[in-house]
């Protein structure tokens, strides 16, 4: 193990970007989490990453694969070459049976966190045994190795003693992924504990190969760069969570007013303290659009068949501030007060400033008569031109004679 001295300096030099990074990390799982998406999408948003994770994977713990082949596999549903499919299969079971696993020590988890159906056949042997996976039982120098974690990082945040303890493992692998699967699996498992399910569209693993294949690994630019590609690689997850979620709303279709609110909840991570003093109303179908969207418009609220049960609970939402009533290109429409849970009244970019009443009433949102409740989609005709023929001018010849 490296001497305590140098993850001190360490710590010392990337305290502030770890702590940047976690809090990067924990807004993008909760905004995962909540997001008001089907389970379908959110697994297929997850599912575009997943296999390249995979494919890197199998280029790390396995020599034999080339990584020319990793276009090939990502392209087609299944690869022909048994060597990527053999090691991608025993990564996505590994990853399966991950909330199987209760243990904390690190040891014990080298000991049960591999899938591997070869390990269960000790005699058996086939062509590619040669790629059969070390024993799941942690060898003891590294056993003590993981010991001695407890004591050095007992004061370093849960992301820094990650990243110390890969970097640390690594070198004890003399600096080589080949045939070391548990180390893959390990980051991935502790990333899944800390963060969940969206550890599976960060593709470590390609970072990994690019740049942490090499015994002239300068340590300190190793966690300087691989904080900053997680960064940047959380930066990117958030746009295409974002670009889902306006699609799944049909944001371009809104009015101003509601691309505003909208904006709003999501960069709140949709986490709305919707409860008021009289008590909670979050199974009411109105609040369920409001968490979703941040406004309602009368097209969708006419829909219920509760409308006149809902007046009772729109009017307390009204005078409790949670919700106020706008007028936007003559349709009144409900819009969550961006500053009702605004106890100390900051200003921030989203409040609304409310210079004078808007003198709407509830009955006026329930009494308006709706003139086109579905929008239709304009289709440009353009004309196309009659094609000019072009005149040529024809030069006289000269006559003779």
């Amino acid at each position: 193990m490296r001497d305590h001295l140098f993850f001190e300096q360490l710590h010392k030099l990337y305290s502030e970007e770890f702590n940047s990074v976690h809090e990067e990390f924990e807004s993008v799982s909760s905004l995962y989490k909540n997001i008001p998406l089907s389970e379908a999408s959110k697994r297929e948003f997850l599912e575009k990453s997943y296999k390249s994770k995979s494919a890197f994977y199998a280029c790390l713990v396995n020599s034999n694969i080339d990584v020319l082949l990793v276009p090939e596999y990502l392209e087609s549903k299944l690869s022909r070459n048994i060597l990527i499919k053999k090691e991608t299969d025993q990564y996505f079971k590994s990853i399966e049976n991950f909330k199987l696993h209760t243990i904390q020590i690190p040891s014990a988890i080298y000991d049960c966190i591999l899938y591997s159906d070869e390990v269960e056949q000790a005699n058996s042997f086939d062509l590619f045994s040669n790629q059969v996976p070390e024993s799941a039982s942690c060898p003891e120098e590294l056993r003590s190795i993981f010991d001695q974690w407890s004591n050095d990082f007992k004061d370093y945040s849960n992301l820094e003693t990650l990243l110390f303890s890969i970097l640390d493992w690594h070198a004890y692998n003399q600096f080589s992924f080949s045939n070391k699967r548990q180390i893959i699996l390990y980051l991935n498992f502790q990333l899944w504990k800390q963060y969940g399910h969206v550890f599976q569209k960060l593709n470590i693993e390609s970072y990994l190969f690019e740049n942490w294949n090499t015994v002239s690994l300068d340590p300190a630019a190793a966690v300087k760069g691989l904080m900053h590609f997680i960064k940047n690689e959380l930066a990117a997850i958030k746009l295409e969570l974002k670009e889902a979620y306006r699609l799944d709303i049909n944001f371009k279709r809104l009015n101003p007013k509601q691309r505003i609110v909208s904006n709003f909840i999501f960069d709140k991570s949709f986490k709305l303290n919707l409860r008021m003093d009289n008590g909670s109303v979050a199974n009411n179908s109105l609040i369920k659009q409001i968490q979703k969207k941040g406004f309602v418009d009368f097209n969708e609220l006419s829909q219920h068949s509760e409308l006149l049960q809902q007046k009772k609970d729109i009017s307390m939402l009204i005078d409790s501030a949670v919700l106020d009533l706008y007028k936007v290109d003559g349709e009144i429409g409900l819009y969550l007060n961006t500053s009702f849970n605004n106890k100390k009244k900051y200003l921030y970019q989203y409040q609304n400033i409310r210079l004078e009443e808007n003198g709407l009433s509830i009955d006026d949102f329930l009494n308006q008569s709706i003139s086109n409740p579905i929008v239709p989609i304009e289709k440009l005709i353009m004309e196309i031109p009659e094609p000019v023929m072009e005149v040529k001018t024809r030069r006289q010849k000269a006559f003779f004679g």
